[in-house]
């Protein structure tokens, strides 16, 4: 399971931060396992955001190690 700095888990919906708090990004998908990451076609775990800059991107746990999401907001519900 994926966490922000402050121990909270990361969800899907939540409203981040990426590039070091520079660019706003939702969480689409999260994968926690080597297989969902299989499904997918990637490498390792990590979490898809949408952020209307990019569309969708994928940071992988090594990338997410070197510049954590930044939470801004739980989905509305």
């Amino acid at each position: 399971m994926f966490k922000y700095d402050d121990g909270s888990d990361v969800l899907v919906g939540d409203n981040v931060l990426i590039e070091n708090g520079k660019t706003p990004g939702i969480v689409d998908l999260i994968i926690n396992t080597e297989e969902e990451a299989k499904n997918i076609n990637v490498d390792e775990v990590g979490i898809m955001l949408k952020s209307p800059p990019f569309g969708l991107v994928y940071f992988s746990k090594f990338w997410l190690e070197k510049d954590p999401l930044r939470f801004v907001s739980r989905a509305k519900a």
